[in-house]
């Protein structure tokens, strides 16, 4: 009686991590094995299926047909399950909290005010990393997120912290160079600081101060707020940022507004995480926390 194969999970998993990073090289880091371990799993899955799962080329792979149609095949069961042996361990870690934050939020209002976080709750073993990506709690590993969108990320939970409230800012030398505040309509003659993460955002500030744009803008390019605030310090060129990430800037004097208009609107930032994860002491216990802090300005 013929005895049919059975594939290895293990060899299967192998594969796709190895299909995704289009390299045995990197599999073998995520997985934490050897390169020549990585290449002799897929080649055992290989023989068992009777043909190739690759390409191998110099110094990289590349999937077959039959290696691609496999991989959108066991991707997505994969994926759920991983996401099921995280949801297991979370349950057994209920005072940890991973939380990513947009790196403008983390250094300008949420680090400053964390040794108050810890003082309320020493027990409460929290990490924040920046990050500028948009998490997705299916395969990153945090339990939850700010983020300043319109809140409505598919499969999960989001909570207003406060919304957006964007002015032009500069250093103090060029509004004194200039005699006083920028006109709205001489604002899109300046130097600006385009911030490539909020695409079309001068473009909204203007046409919400009623200043039609006629031509293209001038100025630099960066790819966060942070990096706005590093180059509106070299002073000659205008930003925008949040007035909420800004206060003692402007109250010591190392920033001023260079126009009064403000842009806010139905955006803003927000503490979003999976439903599951609602449960959660130490994310319920950081959410009240965070709320009192934001209520209290």
């Amino acid at each position: 009686m013929h005895m049919r194969a059975r594939l290895s999970f293990q060899n299967i998993n192998t594969f796709a991590v190895a299909a995704q990073a289009l390299s045995f090289q990197g599999a073998a880091v995520v997985l934490h094995v050897t390169p020549s371990a990585v290449s002799h799993q897929i080649r055992n899955l290989e023989s068992l299926l009777g043909y190739p799962l690759f390409e191998r080329l110099d110094k990289r792979v590349r999937l077959t047909s039959r290696g691609r149609q496999l991989y959108l095949e066991v991707r997505e069961p994969l994926m759920q399950l991983h996401q099921a042996s995280r949801n297991a361990l979370r349950g057994t870690e209920d005072n940890t909290l991973a939380l990513s934050v947009a790196p403008v939020f983390a250094t300008r209002w949420l680090l400053p005010r964390l040794k108050e976080f810890r003082a309320c709750h020493p027990e409460i073993n929290l990490s924040v990393i920046a990050t500028t990506t948009l998490v997705d709690f299916r395969s990153d590993p945090f339990d939850a997120a700010i983020r300043m969108g319109g809140g409505d990320w598919p499969d999960t939970v989001s909570k207003r912290l406060f919304g957006r409230r964007m002015v032009a800012v500069c250093h103090p030398d060029l509004v004194e160079r200039n005699g006083g505040t920028f006109e709205v309509k001489r604002i899109a003659d300046q130097r600006l600081i385009h911030n490539t993460s909020m695409s079309g955002l001068w473009e909204e500030w203007l046409d919400s101060a009623g200043c039609v744009v006629s031509g293209a803008l001038t100025g630099v390019e960066v790819q966060s707020s942070a990096q706005v605030l590093e180059a509106v310090n070299a002073g000659d060129a205008i930003g925008l940022v949040d007035l909420s990430f800004i206060g003692d800037d402007i109250e010591q004097g190392r920033l001023v507004l260079a126009c009064e208009h403000v842009l806010s609107g139905d955006d803003g930032y927000f503490l979003t995480y999976p439903e599951m994860m609602g449960e959660r002491t130490s994310l319920q216990l950081f959410g009240k926390w965070i709320a009192s802090r934001v209520n209290a300005g």
